[in-house]
């Protein structure tokens, strides 16, 4: 896909994408892109044969961050043709006075059970009844279990590409 797979709200976005069969000046494209809740699209101007897609920081500085499906359609003013298809990413803009939680789920969720245990530990009961009604928590056990694959979890992300490394592994070899 020519369109970027991550943009950044805020940001002024610029890329360029030949179409072969669908040169500029003939061909004009335009990007669509839209999700559940926007909809927006970027003209193309000319940049040789290619098409240059721009749009401006104040123009982005608007939209919500999330996953966006794109359309790419090129058009000689008879004959639209969709040249390509896929996912964007527009991530939240750092400037903006919204702040976004980037943690994963795994870590927000380790985080939460991390401060259920310290605030908890002593008093925590796994279940209780009170005027006929009755409920019923996860045991300290279950949640120190829960927490242990959170963690291996949260591990694996955070290391990302670098998982793995750093750990000796021992190999002895001999005769059977």
């Amino acid at each position: 896909m020519n369109t970027p797979h991550t943009l950044i709200a805020g940001d002024a976005w610029q890329w360029d994408a030949d179409y072969g069969d669908y040169p500029r000046p003939t061909w004009v494209a335009t990007a669509y892109f839209e999700n559940a809740s926007e909809s927006f699209s970027v003209a193309s101007t000319a940049n040789g044969t290619a098409q240059r897609f721009a749009a401006t920081a104040a123009t982005t500085a608007a939209l919500k961050a999330g996953q966006y499906y794109v359309q790419v359609r090129v058009t000689d003013g008879a004959s639209p043709a969709t040249v390509e298809s896929g996912w964007c990413e527009v991530k939240a803009d750092p400037a903006s006075a919204v702040k976004i939680d980037h943690r994963s789920w795994a870590r927000r969720t380790l985080d939460a059970v991390d401060t259920f245990l310290e605030g908890n530990a002593t008093t925590a009961q796994q279940s209780m009844s009170i005027a006929g009604r009755s409920i019923s928590r996860w045991s300290i056990s279950e949640l120190m279990q829960f927490r242990n694959e959170l963690r291996g979890e949260v591990r694996a992300e955070e290391q990302g590409s670098a998982a793995g490394l750093g750990r000796d592994i021992k190999v002895r070899y001999g005769q059977p």
